[in-house]
């Protein structure tokens, strides 16, 4: 196999931790609702209405084509100039305020004002909310310099450059590939190809770390890259299997080291 020069790291639940920005941002949000409302309870049904509201717009298909979530379409810009992000643009304010709006109906509180001031305060609030893991960023200073390092993601390009920016990550990667500037998303194929180009690298000296194993394991092997599966929860194997699996990024340099055997 050769020696290892190429990694391709993924980003949301591998290098940042995207559920827990997400659920403080609701918290933190509702915490401003004289009304006392369960956290959990109101996560989960705003959750459930936004994607409920989410599978009935008419760009439903594309969205599902480049990965973006109904959660993260409750604090994008859409600010990509193509048809589709123009689209996405246009009615994700109404999108948002009838997220908040009917999920607050759930709860017997009916005020659009506060719905409409909420919907704004989760998009300001989340914006400016990035956890890394721990080990994050002692992993990139290691690699970084020794290694081509890419990065490749799904979703909307203004959503995940805020978070790449909001986790000071921008600087540790040699190439950045997001799924919505292409049209398609993880596992496809062409995803991988577009970043093993702009890395000028070659997949049998090239591994993939994700968390993913439909998007990120079964794109890169298809792709004949290796593949290291982030298993923080230690979740059973499905049929997709990994080269490799670990629960910590610190793990990363002892099986380079052993391929590099190979």
């Amino acid at each position: 196999m050769g020696i290892i020069d190429t990694l391709l790291f993924d980003l949301d639940d591998t290098l940042i931790v995207e559920y827990k920005s997400v659920d403080e941002s609701f918290i933190e949000t509702i915490s401003q609702i004289e009304n006392k409302i369960d956290p959990i309870e109101f996560i989960k049904n705003i959750r459930e209405q936004a994607r409920e509201l989410w599978v009935q717009l008419p760009t439903i298909d594309y969205c599902l084509n480049v990965g973006i979530s109904s959660w993260e379409a409750l604090w994008a810009d859409f600010t990509e100039d193509n048809e589709h992000m123009k689209q996405l643009s246009s009615l994700s304010d109404h999108f948002r305020f009838e997220t908040w709006h009917k999920t607050l109906l759930r709860f017997n509180i009916n005020d659009k004002d506060t719905a409409y001031r909420l919907s704004n305060e989760f998009k300001r609030i989340r914006s400016s909310r990035h956890h890394l893991y721990p080990e994050t960023i002692e992993v990139l200073d290691k690699f970084k310099g020794s290694y081509k390092l890419g990065l490749i993601t799904n979703g909307a390009p203004d959503v995940q450059w805020k978070k790449i920016h909001g986790g000071r990550l921008k600087h540790y990667f040699d190439s950045i590939v997001i799924s919505g500037n292409y049209g398609f998303r993880k596992p496809d194929a062409r995803l991988f190809h577009a970043a093993m180009t702009a890395l000028r690298a070659n997949a049998l000296h090239s591994i993939m770390i994700g968390n993913s194993l439909n998007s990120d394991i079964k794109g890169a092997k298809e792709s004949g890259l290796r593949t290291i599966w982030v298993n923080r929860d230690m979740n059973p194997f499905g049929d997709i299997k990994p080269d490799y699996e670990i629960d910590n990024l610190l793990k990363i340099e002892e099986i380079i080291k052993e391929e590099s055997k190979h």
